[in-house]
């Protein structure tokens, strides 16, 4: 047992703040920012009443009666000054710019999705509530309802931001189908999803009371967020759907959930194990060991788990999007093993890097060669990388969080630009060796800061 005195106090105090850190939001969840329109409470007026004002090709348009406008918590109502108001459809307008307008041209979106789901002459009407545009579907002697979550629900995020999602619902008041539009999401973790099975899970389930299904492991964020975002969009459907076809139905009990499968134990054992041989100094590290470790790293956490921690993980609770426990655990290992060891997730744990590792050791070592940039001026450009990701991620772009070579990789995704883009660097791997971790790698950039920090 190391004796209090000889351990070193900066090392000491950055446990501390990363062990406070994940408590905090393995407790409270991910810091949750309010979605001014999804909980607008505004006291009402005469004057400030929407009314119905108007209905083009099916859409109704809410509005003011008279000239009056009003403001209130950062919102506008709709007021109709000119006849052509009546074509914006139904809205609520923000200062900010953001709307939300259903437009026809959006009808139109939706009907160009379904089209997708179902086959035949359909005969499609629009409909509004005080939420969202949904349409109503005759397919022969079938009655669907189909609704989408964009541009509605924004506060619910995967891990590269809001996922938006197709539902259709049959007159039993099932799910009959649901469909991934479109999101920022990394392509090789949809396709994995697809393959898993996810999208049939919800095929046949009551829009009442509560459902579990397994989310996928390795996709967990974006299940997760599919099934919250699948939940939140049907209870807004609500009275509409009831009143028409089923009295009975209860959809403000509706609820999907992703729950995790406990195989994330399995797999984090393993990753546990293999920063317990990175950062224990008792028994020697031999080349065999080393490659035994790089292959169990490759096959497993590589391919079979493809489940990808980047520095991005350590950000997710500040844009309001959950940690799944297996990457919780995983960012609270590198962290500490950062500040304990050198970097031991760079050096010990990372598929890629063990990739890497492994084609050196295949290749011709006559044919290696020092990089032409030094060392000083490699680490600021990974820097400048790095700095510039977190604040454009920081800012908005979420789809910057897919800058890595993982997931397309191990996920062989094999018409990706990041596959191929991982393949050209593992051939320069060959003739300067791990030139990705060493220039490009936010995540490397990341836990070496944190550990150059925690030894001066």
């Amino acid at each position: 047992m190391i004796p209090l005195k000889n351990i070193p106090i900066k090392k000491a105090l950055a446990t501390t703040v990363v062990g406070a850190f994940f408590l905090f939001f393995w407790i409270n969840g991910p810091l949750q920012f309010t979605e001014v329109l999804a909980h607008l409470d505004q006291e009402e007026t005469p004057y400030s009443t929407p009314k119905i004002i108007g209905e083009v090709h099916g859409i109704k348009s809410f509005g003011e009666i008279g000239e009056v406008e009003t403001h209130g918590d950062g919102w506008q109502l709709l007021h109709k000054n000119h006849k052509k108001e009546a074509n914006l459809g139904t809205g609520i307008i923000s200062f900010e710019q953001e709307a939300l307008i259903f437009s026809e041209e959006h009808a139109e979106v939706l009907e160009n999705h379904v089209s997708q789901l179902l086959k035949g002459k359909l005969a499609i009407t629009h409909h509004t509530n005080e939420a969202l545009l949904y349409l109503h579907i005759k397919s022969e002697n079938e009655i669907y309802y189909y609704l989408e979550s964009a541009p509605i629900i924004k506060h619910i995020k995967g891990y590269a931001g809001p996922i938006n999602v197709g539902i259709l619902l049959n007159q039993k008041g099932e799910i009959e189908q649901i469909q991934h539009v479109s999101s920022k999401e990394t392509e090789s973790y949809l396709t994995k999803i697809q393959k898993a099975g996810f999208y049939h899970a919800f095929i046949g389930l009551p829009i009442e009371d509560y459902h579990a299904i397994d989310a996928v492991s390795g996709a967990t964020l974006t299940t997760v967020s599919i099934a919250q975002t699948t939940t939140e969009i049907t209870q807004l459907l609500g009275n509409d759907f009831t009143e028409t076809l089923h009295n009975d139905l209860l959809v403000s009990s509706f609820e999907v959930e992703a729950l995790n499968t406990f195989t994330w134990i399995i797999h984090i054992l393993l990753i546990a194990v293999l920063f317990t041989y990175g950062i224990q100094k008792k028994y020697k590290k031999s080349k065999r060991d080393i490659r035994i470790l790089s292959m169990v790293s490759v096959l497993y956490i590589g391919f079979f788990m493809n489940s990808s921690f980047t520095y991005v993980s350590f950000i997710h609770p500040f844009l309001g999007t959950a940690l799944s426990p297996l990457i919780a655990f995983y960012a609270l290992f590198s962290l500490l093993g950062a500040v304990w060891g050198h970097n031991i997730y760079c050096s010990y744990v990372c598929p890629f890097g063990h990739a890497q590792r492994l084609a050196l050791q295949l290749s011709n070592k006559r044919f290696t060669s020092k990089f032409f940039l030094s060392n000083k001026v490699v680490s600021h450009i990974r820097n400048a990388i790095t700095l510039l990701l977190i604040i454009g991620i920081l800012l908005g772009i979420r789809s910057w969080g897919n800058f890595e070579l993982f997931p397309d990789l191990f996920g062989m995704a094999f018409n990706s630009l990041w596959f191929g883009i991982s393949l050209v660097i593992l051939l320069i791997n060959f003739r300067y060796p791990f030139i990705w971790c060493r220039i490009a790698c936010p995540t490397g950039a990341v836990l070496d800061g944190i550990s150059t920090v925690c030894k001066k």
